[in-house]
């Protein structure tokens, strides 16, 4: 069961990667540009942390959250 502050960690782990600011990150954090600033490589990580840390993920499943709370929504949905 994916947990909203494990989903947290995961994301706080690629923005570091990627070498974006700390910053707050909540359900209604937008992931891409206006937000997080992810980008097309560290969607690709962190669809492949969350695969590792849950067995299944947003991205491969053929979704595009938009927020933070998009992917807790595919996890409660998938429960």
């Amino acid at each position: 069961m994916a947990t909203d502050s494990e989903i947290i960690t995961i994301i706080k782990t690629v923005m570091k990667h990627k070498g974006l600011p700390d910053t707050e990150v909540d359900s209604s954090s937008l992931l891409y540009d206006g937000g997080l600033g992810l980008d097309s490589l560290s969607v690709a990580e962190l669809s492949a942390a969350l695969e590792k840390a849950f067995g299944k993920d947003p991205y491969t499943n053929g979704q595009l959250p938009q927020t933070v709370g998009h992917i807790y929504d595919f996890y409660a949905a998938t429960e």
